[in-house]
């Protein structure tokens, strides 16, 4: 019995390369909303607002790297920042203060 011929791998379409990349809403990340939250939970003053100003900065950054534009880059941004402050607000009503 002759074998299989080998499946070549399809080439995507020309429509396919050249649709942008959607990245995953960064509202989403939940690992990543908790983990910027637990470092700011321990931050205070200036360097709290300086660690914040670098992740949402990268965020940014990232997005638009994936083909968002300047305005779906904020939007990210903002969505991300309303997580990580709900997160915030998790954290200190569990520890009743």
């Amino acid at each position: 019995m002759p074998s299989p011929a080998p499946v070549q791998p399809r080439r995507p379409s020309i429509a396919a390369e050249t649709r942008p990349v959607v990245p995953f809403p960064a509202e989403r990340r939940t690992a990543h909303v908790r983990r910027c939250a637990g470092e700011l939970g321990e931050l205070n003053g200036e360097e709290a607002r300086r660690y914040w100003q670098k992740v949402c900065r990268e965020l940014a950054d990232e997005m638009r790297k994936f083909g968002s534009c300047e305005n779906q880059a904020r939007e990210a941004v903002f969505a991300f920042q309303d997580e990580v402050q709900q997160e915030l607000q998790r954290k200190h009503a569990a520890t009743g203060f």
